[in-house]
């Protein structure tokens, strides 16, 4: 139960990486380029890397204006394949913790 709720609380309050954590990928051998830019919502990473076997991929991480990770997604900005959400993890990570104590209520 109580890494339900933690999950929870990450999603609603923790960061869960920052825009600086990403930076680091510029150092590895198998990315292009890290680059950041600003929008109406906060600050973009953009990311071009080499993943084996799938060729070259660009992604998206979209931070607000506390620096808190909001979505990564991997395309162009105009056709988007959304890997992360943080509105949808939270929603699922509530509907998991509301069924598990469904669970627990049936058991006991």
């Amino acid at each position: 139960m109580d890494a339900y709720i933690k999950k929870i609380y990450d999603m609603l309050y923790s960061p869960i990486i920052s825009p600086y954590n990403l930076l680091e990928n510029a150092k590895l051998d198998n990315y292009s380029y890290v680059k950041y830019y600003t929008n109406k919502i906060g600050l973009i990473a953009e990311m071009q890397c080499e993943i084996p076997g799938e060729g070259e991929r660009v992604f998206f991480y979209q931070f607000d204006k506390k620096d808190y990770l909001q979505i990564i997604y991997e395309g162009t900005i105009e056709k988007k394949n959304v890997i992360f959400s943080r509105e949808e993890a939270a929603m699922s990570a509530k509907e998991e913790y509301y069924s598990s104590k469904s669970i627990i209520k049936d058991v006991c």
